[in-house]
């Protein structure tokens, strides 16, 4: 009814009805009755009674009597009684089986309240057990539901469903109109009942939705097999999910080759790798000196092959080293987990990761780095047919990866930490995790100025801090390229970084680059803990701000863009990355607006997601900290009264501006970024929206988070290249696929265009020749019509045959056609052009019965003028004969020059 706002549910027969027969269980929760035996006092016998009902309605009814103490055989009884006449036969039960001290009048209010508390209860029990039941019940949407069961006015409405809708036709009730009644008791019609179980049945779809909409905002873990084993020899399970992350950035101390002293038995180490090579040493039996070579070892990676030269020059043979060699990761594996364990902030750093696959892709071991990349094990997690587990038992080696995918093993560094992660999980007392960035101070008020609105931009876009706009420096006449140079600057600043590293990072003009040379130098520093914490937790997020206040200032048109987006909620889109996890969402900006109306959440229920911290956020959804800054600058700007109307208008498209469908999409830091690059077009990763398509099987989704963008045909613009390829085009009498095989693509796509255009401009020349050869020709024709004309009248001057000559041309007019010039025209010009573009030309003819005057002799008599009438008398059958009149000769030398003389 009313486009679905409105469902009728029906009796027991109806499955959305508490009474529809479906066997439930208590979800293990059993009866127990402990009976004491007489042979002796202390032996009990314990005896469990399972129940199953065969509806909700007899859940309820059965947990009311059982809690006024009824006997078991009596909630038998009750629980063979059909659905209909459920509640007749349980207050038949109570009152033969009356509670002493109590009637039906002192028990009225309690059989109420117990019996919607413990229906509810029953509900909640079958939406769990029944999937038929939660598909009907979550089908209804947001409809309103009413119960029509005519036996029972407390939970339905005391009508059926014809005597319902029969009432409100006559009533001329609407479905606004009586939402009202049954949220108002006041006003409620006597004839409408409770509807009890219509409110129930929409709270428990409340519920449903809600906690479906939890699980999908939050992680879900996996339980694998681990890389160790236990006390009994069997394989420590850990917990893992679908987000992958790489040991960069603020998670780089937790590598094995992060630099970070610990004390382990009285002795201080600068790495693990620098206690695992000395304990080596010590076991190999070299001197002080040789371990001194380690222990001075700057770079932790770099310890392994200090230690092949110390083998070397010690002229130690391969079976001595060796033998020892099979020790090393146990002692790597000890000394990691005594560095984890002593050191507090590196627990809560691991536990911070939440479930996440851990990887460490540190150039050394290959057995304890991993040798893919985030990047390709996130497009790997895009397969239906590949999990985090399957991942995990290739670098395990438990299976066999495909061929192309061999390289994929190792990674004891990241499996371990995984291990320890779930065992500190353990015995943490508290679930609370640490934020991997400061939380925001301002977040209150952003989110309570929040519209319904999301504005998407790219790197691509003017909003960012890789957007070319040259800012000056406060009291300083100095200018950067980018906000992204002056972030750089401050970096250099913040991590003391050498003088020459420096000039190397500023050196690019170009802002992508200038960022990338930045993240690298800070990845290749040996920074304390407290150092990179410190950056990535409030120093960078701090230097973007300013760099952008700058930039908006300086430049008031892209003022104006931010100003204009009003309070809409942007989301900074681009591939999700270990190093800028909390920048980023983390998805493309089609497959975020799909998952958010999948999910059915708004942008306030989004930006409390993004907020939290990366342990209980979906895996792939990043913490947008980059529009959150920009969401504070615009808040800023209002604050201090800037109107957007007094600023000048940034004269570029609204997808210019955001950089919408860019490829830029795919932009991480840690490597050269190539907007050009067709993988950039092209590239997938895992994020929420594709994971729910995945775990859904939903084709029709699965194909939408699969889209990719199509790339641009690019073209060349090498004037000079292009004129030297025309020119050795058109000297070769046939060119072959083999020939332009020598050239790139780009270069034959812009030869191409050159020579199509060659071609269009000689065919408009060669049209307009052929259009000026028509006017030729019809300025010809018409002068020799002209030239007739004159000749006729000079004949009507002198006197003759006029119908004599009429006939003669009109016999030689399809003759005088074929002989008009013809116009040069080519073969591929349609023959029928000159044609259509000639017109008649009208003929002048001279009045047959007009008397011209002459001038004669006067010694000739006048002859009169023969007279041809136009039409023949109907007697006669043949025209009239006349005779030839004979010319006089015309003296020749009294013509002009050009003159033509006519027969």
């Amino acid at each position: 009814m009313d486009d679905g706002k409105i469902i009728l549910i029906g009796n027991e027969g109806d499955i959305l009805h508490c009474g529809y027969s479906h066997t439930l269980s208590d979800g293990g929760k059993s009866f127990y009755r402990i009976y004491q035996k007489l042979l002796s006092k202390s032996s009990y016998v314990v005896l469990i009674l399972i129940y199953r009902y065969p509806s909700a309605d007899h859940y309820a009814h059965a947990m009311i009597l059982t809690q006024l103490g009824l006997d078991e055989a009596l909630i038998l009884e009750l629980l063979c009684t059909s659905s209909a006449d459920v509640p007749v036969k349980a207050r038949q039960l109570l009152q033969e089986n009356m509670p002493a001290g109590h009637d039906m009048n002192s028990l009225a209010s309690y059989l109420q309240t117990s019996r919607q508390s413990y229906t509810m209860q029953g509900l909640r029990i079958r939406v769990e057990q029944d999937a038929a039941f939660e598909k009907a019940l979550m089908d209804t949407k947001d409809a309103l539901l009413i119960v029509c069961d005519a036996r029972d006015s407390e939970l339905g409405i005391g009508m059926d469903e014809d005597a319902f809708v029969d009432w409100m036709a006559k009533e001329k009730v609407d479905a606004a109109m009586l939402g009202h009644w049954m949220r108002n008791e006041r006003g409620r019609p006597p004839q409408l009942g409770h509807n009890q179980l219509g409110y129930f049945l929409m709270w428990l779809r409340y519920e449903v939705s809600e906690k479906k909409r939890a699980s999908l905002l939050s992680t879900q873990s996996i339980e694998v097999d681990g890389i160790s084993t236990d006390q009994n020899g069997d394989t420590v399970k850990t917990t893992t999910s679908d987000l992958v992350l790489s040991l960069q950035g603020i998670f780089r101390p937790l590598s094995n080759y992060y630099a970070l002293p610990f004390d382990m038995k009285g002795e201080k180490y600068r790495s693990v790798e620098h206690y695992a090579y000395q304990r080596l040493f010590d076991a190999l039996r070299l001197d002080d000196k040789c371990i001194e070579k380690i222990r001075t070892t700057v770079h932790p990676a770099d310890v392994s092959l200090v230690a092949r030269r110390v083998f070397k020059q010690q002229k130690l043979s391969d079976g001595a080293v060796d033998s020892k060699m099979g020790r090393l990761d146990r002692w790597r594996q000890s000394a990691m987990k005594h560095k984890m364990t002593k050191n507090e902030a590196l627990q809560q750093l691991l536990l911070s990761t939440g479930h996440a696959l851990l990887i460490d892709t540190t150039e050394s071991n290959k057995s304890w780095a991993s040798t893919a990349d985030e990047f390709e094990l996130q497009h790997l997690l895009t397969k239906r047919y590949i999990l985090p587990s399957t991942i995990i038992d290739w670098m395990t080696e438990r299976t066999k990866p495909p061929s192309a995918l061999s390289h994929i093993r190792g990674n004891k560094t990241g499996l371990l930490l995984m291990e320890l992660r779930s065992k500190f999980a353990t015995l943490s007392l508290t679930q609370n995790r640490i934020p991997l960035v400061s939380p925001l101070v301002t977040a209150m008020e952003l989110r309570t100025l929040l519209s319904a609105h999301m504005i998407c931009f790219t790197a691509e876009s003017v909003f960012h801090f890789l957007y070319p706009a040259q800012i000056r420096l406060p009291n300083s006449a100095e200018t950067l390229p980018s906000p992204a140079h002056y972030i750089a600057k401050q970096a250099i600043r913040y991590f003391n970084i050498c003088t020459e590293e420096a000039a190397y990072i500023n050196e690019s003009m170009h802002s992508t680059e200038c960022w990338y040379r930045m993240n690298t130098a800070i990845e290749l520093s040996n920074s304390a803990l407290d150092k990179v914490q410190g950056w990535y937790m409030d120093e960078r997020q701090r230097a973007i701000k300013v760099a952008l206040m700058m930039m908006f200032e300086q430049h008031p048109p892209l003022m104006r863009a931010l100003l204009d987006t009003g309070d809409a909620l942007l989301v900074y889109c681009s591939r999700y990355s270990s190093l800028e996890a909390e920048l980023t969402v983390g998805m493309r900006e089609r497959d975020l607006r799909a998952w958010l109306a999948q999910i059915d959440i708004d942008t306030r229920q989004l930006f409390d997601s993004t907020v939290r911290p990366l342990a209980f956020r979906p895996p792939y959804l990043g913490g947008n900290r980059l529009g959150l800054i920009l969401m504070e600058i615009r808040r800023e700007f209002m604050l201090r009264g800037v109107f957007p109307q007094q600023l000048p208008e940034l004269q570029i498209g609204v997808e210019a501006v955001l950089g919408s469908e860019s490829p830029a999409e795919n932009y991480v830091s840690i490597y050269p970024f190539d907007v050009l690059n067709s993988d950039n077009f092209s590239a997938l990763w895992t994020n929420p929206f594709l994971l729910l398509a995945k775990q859904n099987k939903d084709g029709e989704l699965w194909t939408q988070a699969n889209s990719v963008k199509l790339a641009p045909k690019l073209i060349s613009i090498n004037e000079t290249t292009l004129s030297a390829i025309v020119d050795e085009l058109d000297v070769m009498e046939k060119v072959t696929e083999e020939d332009l095989e020598n050239y790139c693509i780009e270069d034959l796509r812009a030869v191409f265009v050159r020579l199509a255009l060659r071609m269009r401009n000689r065919l408009v020349e060669t049209e307009a020749q052929q259009s000026e050869m028509n006017l030729l020709a019809r300025e010809i024709t018409a002068m020799q019509n002209m030239r007739r004309a004159l000749e006729e009248r000079k004949v009507q001057l002198e006197g003759g045959p006029i119908q004599e000559r009429r006939e003669k041309r009109e016999l030689l007019a399809p003759l005088a056609r074929t002989e008009l010039p013809m116009p040069l025209m080519r073969g591929y010009s349609p023959p029928r052009k000159w044609d259509e573009k000639r017109k008649p030309i009208p003929r002048r003819y001279s009045p047959p019965e007009e008397k011209i005057p002459r001038r004669r002799s006067p010694t000739r008599l006048k002859s009169p003028t023969p007279h041809v009438s136009r039409k023949s008398s109907p007697s006669s059958k043949s025209p009239l004969k006349q005779q030839k009149v004979t010319k006089p000769p015309v003296d020749e030398s009294e013509l002009s020059d050009g003159e033509i003389l006519s027969d």
